[in-house]
Parts: structure tokens; sequence; C-alpha cells
């Protein structure tokens, strides 16, 4: 029971730190390790678990995404899944 209340916990904070400046995995991993996950499990779990608010904050923050200069949205959405397709293979 101790390790719930630990792990939820670490997901409040993990969340509101990623909603302000993102980076809340820095919580969420290390208090699922020290629960006994093992750590890609805790690594999968603690992506998924932050996503949705990855998804909130992408929506408040729409208006001010833009592009890098010489770089066109559609260049950057690729890049992103290419990147994220080799950290999952990676992984």
């Amino acid at each position: 029971m101790e390790d719930f209340i630990f792990i939820f916990v670490a997901g409040l904070l993990a969340g509101g730190m990623n909603a302000v400046a993102g980076g809340g995995s820095f919580i969420t991993f290390p208090a699922l390790v020290y629960a006994g996950v093992p750590p890609v499990l805790a690594n999968t779990s603690s992506t998924v678990a932050l996503f949705p608010a990855s998804l909130s904050s992408a929506y408040e923050y729409k208006a001010y995404i833009q592009p890098f200069p010489g770089v066109s949205m559609r260049s950057m959405v690729i890049l992103t899944f290419l990147g994220g397709l080799f950290g999952a293979l990676l992984l």
C-alpha cells in the first residue's frame, strides 16, 4: 500500500512539473524503479502516464508553437516521429 501512495504522489508531482516546464519523468522513473518495477517497464509506464499532460500542455501552448526559421513544420513533425521511432527501437 505504501508503494501505491508513493507512486501516486510522484505522479501528481510529475504531472504538475510537466505542465509547467516538462521533465516529469525525472520524478516518475526513479519512483517506479524504487517501487520495484523493472527499468524498461518503468520507462514505458512513465512515458505513457505522462502523455496526457504533454498533450494538454501542447494544446494550451499551441499559439506559441512555431517552426524554426528555415525549417517547415512538416519537416519538424517528420523528424520528431523519426526520432521517436529511433529511440523506441534503441530501447
